[in-house]
């Protein structure tokens, strides 16, 4: 039965079961604390110098994991928030690298184009999760679309 539970997990992780309700994005006070906190982090290892773990990669870390929690809560349109993210972090990231000047330390440089990344990863993410949801169309009760043969005059 254990096999079943982690397929189940897995499954809902995807796909959210029938009848679940959507979580609602989160809130704009919660993503500035988060994009903040990144941002702090990030200067704060690259200030450090350690080798082992540098700021960018910390920073593009926490745009990752704050994805799964979309993606694992189900709000909607999660799944393009997330592509869409992960784009914009990485084409920001490059560019953003790609244009500063050589005057900078690498460290520094690499950091200040993860905070471009990340800024840009997470305003289009929340953005995305906040568009409104599509609901199917259906003919009111009683009217008569002019289809299934019925002459509608």
């Amino acid at each position: 039965m254990q096999k079943y539970a982690i397929v189940q997990r897995i499954t809902r992780f995807l796909w959210p079961w029938r009848g679940a309700r959507r979580q609602p994005p989160t809130s704009v006070r919660r993503l500035v604390v988060l994009w903040l906190v990144a941002l702090a982090f990030g200067a704060g290892f690259t200030a450090l110098g350690w080798d082992d773990l540098d700021g960018s990669f910390l920073m593009e870390m926490l745009l990752l994991f704050y994805i799964v929690g979309d993606i694992s809560d189900g709000v909607p349109h999660r799944w393009p928030a997330a592509l869409a993210a992960v784009t914009v972090l990485w084409g920001a990231t490059r560019l953003t690298s790609a244009v500063l000047p050589d005057s900078l330390d690498n460290a520094w440089a690499q950091s200040v184009a993860a905070a471009v990344g990340v800024t840009l990863g997470l305003a289009v993410s929340a953005a995305i999760t906040r568009l409104p949801e599509r609901r199917p169309h259906r003919p009111v009760e009683g009217h008569d679309s002019g289809f299934g043969g019925q002459d509608s005059r």
